[in-house]
């Protein structure tokens, strides 16, 4: 019975999400070349938890399904409705956190990754902080070897929730700019203090978004 309510919140929420989506302004800057470039390795993609309500209609309108793309997502019961709802979109989907399935979750990430298959993490998820990189993304880009794209996601006008993240919902009409930065590659550390370097580099590119007055 969950199973169902899930999938139907999911189809009423992929329509809500395409009806508003419509009335935006997309822009983007594909400074990663990402769109034009040759299909070779996949990607490790980093995202802000608040912004994550473009991406799915900026990858099947803007990107047109280009590569197959999985997303990881909470094993909790929110996770089993993003999962629905990624789905709408032909977007898979891992469950697992830095707390349960972690183990498990990186594995089949890899397994995504080793498949030529992009994977997308909100690094700042499931539950935060707020803005703050989890190891999780780091530690699997110096496993796999596969660079990092961030995506930067930034709203002219918008909601916030009073939720841990903040989430933003764009107001119908605003601007919508999508920043895909040059990839990184996350260099192999031999200690904890290199290692942090190499995550508070990654949470300052996902900081840097650039404001839609610079898009225009």
């Amino acid at each position: 019975m969950r199973l169902w309510k899930e999938r139907l919140v999911a189809w009423v929420l992929s329509r809500v999400m395409r009806l508003l989506g419509g009335t935006l302004n997309w822009k983007l800057q594909d400074e990663a070349g990402y769109l034009h470039r040759e299909l070779g390795k996949p990607l490790l993609v980093a995202a802000w938890h608040n912004r994550i309500l473009a991406l799915p209609l900026c990858y099947q309108w803007i990107c047109r399904g280009r590569r197959p793309l999985t997303v990881l997502t909470s094993p909790s019961r929110d996770g089993g409705l993003l999962t629905a709802l990624v789905a709408e979109f032909a977007i898979g989907a891992v469950r697992g956190s830095s707390s349960k399935r972690s183990v498990t979750a990186l594995r089949e990430l890899q397994g995504e990754l080793d498949g030529g298959t992009d994977v997308i993490i909100t690094p700042d998820g499931p539950r935060g902080p707020c803005y703050e990189v989890s190891p999780g993304l780091v530690y699997l880009a110096q496993r796999t070897g596969i660079p990092i794209m961030v995506v930067c996601v930034d709203y002219s006008d918008y909601w916030e929730l009073r939720s841990w993240d903040r989430f933003r919902i764009p107001k119908p009409y605003s601007m919508v700019l999508v920043r895909f930065l040059p990839l990184h590659q996350v260099g192999p550390t031999s200690d904890e203090v290199a290692f942090e370097k190499e995550r508070a580099t990654v949470q300052r590119l996902l900081s840097g978004e650039g404001s839609v007055a610079e898009g225009r």
